[in-house]
C-alpha cells in the first residue's frame, strides 16, 4: 500500500498529483488544485494538503513525496496514530520509488498546464462576451437556470454556474418546485 504525491507550481497555481497503489497495483491517479497563497513554497502547500487529504480517509503504510515537508516525522507519527499502524512518509532520492515520484511530478506539470490553458481560454471567452454585450466589466460569475417537469408534474429547477476558471460544479444547485 502506498500513495505518491507530487506538487508542481506555475503562474501562481499549484497542482498536487496523487497516485494510489493498493495490493501491488496502481489504482489510478488524480490531480488536485489546492487554493493557496501564491507566495507559499511547494513544501508548505504540500504539507497543508496532506494534513487535509487524510482527514476523512485512512492513510496507507507508505507515502512518497516529491518535496520534503516541514515536520515530516510528526506527520508520519500522526498518520500512524490515526491509521493504527506505522506510516512511513519519505522523499525518495533514487531507485524505483524516485521514478514513481518523477512520473507523478510529470503528470502534475501536465495537468497544471492544461488547467492554465483552460483558464486562459475561459478568460478570453468572458472578455468576448463582455464586449459583445457591452458590459461595464468582465463577468465573474454566470448562472444558468432551467426548469423541467414530467407531463406537468414533478417540477424541478436546476442552476449551473460558470466563472473565470470554467464550470464551478460544486456550486450547481437543484430545486424542487412545489407550487406555481
Amino acid at each position: 500500500e502506498a500513495d505518491v504525491f507530487a506538487i508542481h507550481q506555475e503562474g501562481g497555481y499549484s497542482c498536487v498529483e496523487v497516485f494510489f497503489f493498493r495490493t501491488g497495483q496502481n489504482w489510478g491517479n488524480r490531480a488536485y488544485f489546492p487554493r493557496a497563497d501564491k507566495a507559499m513554497p511547494p513544501e508548505e502547500v504540500l504539507g497543508s494538503f496532506l494534513a487535509q487529504f487524510y482527514d476523512d480517509k485512512p492513510p496507507p503504510k507508505l507515502i512518497l513525496l516529491s518535496h520534503r515537508v516541514d515536520d515530516q516525522e510528526l506527520l508520519s507519527e500522526a498518520l500512524g496514530v490515526k491509521a493504527g499502524h506505522k506510516v512511513e512518509v519519505s522523499t525518495p532520492q533514487r531507485g524505483e520509488k524516485k521514478d514513481l515520484v518523477a512520473h507523478a511530478l510529470t503528470n502534475a506539470r501536465e495537468a497544471l498546464g492544461r488547467k492554465l490553458a483552460d483558464t486562459a481560454t475561459q478568460t478570453r471567452l468572458l472578455e468576448g462576451l463582455s464586449n459583445v454585450l457591452g458590459l461595464p466589466r468582465v463577468p465573474k460569475r454566470i448562472e444558468v437556470y432551467d426548469n423541467s417537469h414530467i407531463m406537468g408534474t414533478n417540477a424541478v429547477g436546476a442552476m449551473i454556474v460558470a466563472g473565470p476558471e470554467g464550470f464551478l460544479k460544486n456550486q450547481y444547485r437543484k430545486f424542487n418546485i412545489k407550487s406555481e
